[in-house]
């Protein structure tokens, strides 16, 4: 009788997995809102514990985090859509500006014509496909607002009954024998240690990043001449950090080109040199490997393997997948190994 409610409770609990992949199927398309929003439930209750412990009102503290988050996004999407010609007026011009510094440089350097014609092509070509880009990004309106809905009630509804998922969670496992009961039980917690590893290294690591720019900026302008707005850029360059491997080079690499071609070259290329190893080879090869290999308690080269090919093959949702997938499947195997030895 034992044997056979212990079958039918593995029966359950296997065709509870295949729901939930078939689920996973059919949400795909917006599983990068839905796992932000999961990330961003994380962090709310983290903010929820620390802002309460001075407030020590819950309905207030509740109300404070979540019309923070609303009031965010809001003003970020009216800021967009009300400057919105104005960022196309701004990028034409910074198009006609760099074609011209182009045009000059190429005259003081007595450069072949068809030389002349490629680059002009090519800057006008990439003026050309920002310009469709952010019209495409203007008329996607409607389905960003989709995803944007999906991520806050995620995080909303995460943020609010995420204890007691995990209770309902945990009373459903007791149910299992001892030797499931501890892999079940080892994989939760393995997320939850996971999840804030995962934060603290993006934030850990972040702010070093803007720190170092900050100094390497200070550095390049007494070489050279002082960078305009350069603890602006740092900032930019610290929150950018928290998306690995291109974000970075997004914010530096313009910056760099804008002084290598309006006549302050050596800026320029410092700026890029420096970019090219401070915010991009060092954080992925060394820093973020150590960090969270000292959050995660974990060997570097997951870290490392997570991070790095965690965004490259699922996009934004591997930044938090990568490193979780790898972890677990560790973690899992040395249980499983574990329990079949004993």
């Amino acid at each position: 009788m034992v044997d056979q409610n212990l079958r039918f409770k593995r029966e359950i609990l296997g065709i509870a997995t295949l729901l939930v992949l078939a689920s996973l199927f059919v949400v795909y398309p917006f599983l990068d809102a839905i796992i932000l929003g999961a990330a961003t439930a994380y962090l709310l209750r983290f903010a929820h514990i620390k802002l309460n412990s001075r407030l020590d009102n819950e309905l207030l503290s509740s109300f404070i985090i979540i019309f923070s988050v609303i009031g965010t996004i809001v003003l970020a999407l009216f800021l967009f859509i009300n400057n919105f010609y104005d960022i196309l007026y701004s990028l034409n011009v910074f198009a006609q500006d760099l074609q011209q510094n182009v045009n000059n440089i190429i005259d003081i350097l007595q450069l072949p014509e068809n030389f002349r014609a490629h680059i002009i092509g090519f800057i006008s070509a990439l003026s050309v496909g920002l310009e469709e880009y952010l019209r495409a990004t203007l008329a996607s309106i409607p389905r960003v607002m989709i995803d944007i809905g999906i991520y806050l009630v995620t995080a909303i509804y995460l943020y609010k009954d995420g204890e007691r998922i995990k209770r309902k969670t945990f009373s459903l496992i007791d149910s299992l024998p001892k030797e499931e009961q501890k892999i079940a039980k080892t994989l939760i917690n393995s997320i939850d240690s996971i999840f804030r590893g995962i934060f603290l290294t993006q934030f850990i690591v972040a702010l070093i990043i803007g720190v170092l720019t900050a100094i390497g900026f200070y550095l390049i302008g007494l070489i050279t001449s002082p960078i305009t707005f350069a603890i602006f850029w740092s900032i930019v360059i610290a929150v950018a950090a928290l998306l690995p491997i291109v974000a970075g080079f997004m914010v530096y690499a313009p910056l760099g080109v804008y002084y290598l071609l309006f006549g302050e070259p050596v800026k320029g290329t410092l700026i890029l040199g420096f970019g090219t190893v401070v915010v991009n080879i060092l954080p992925e090869v060394f820093l973020r490997p150590y960090v969270g290999a000292k959050q995660l308690n974990e060997h570097p080269l997951i870290i490392f393997i997570g991070f790095l090919a965690g965004p490259l093959t699922l996009g934004l949702k591997g930044i938090v997948l990568g490193p979780v997938l790898l972890i677990l499947c560790k973690e899992f195997i040395l249980n499983y190994s574990e329990l079949v030895s004993s």
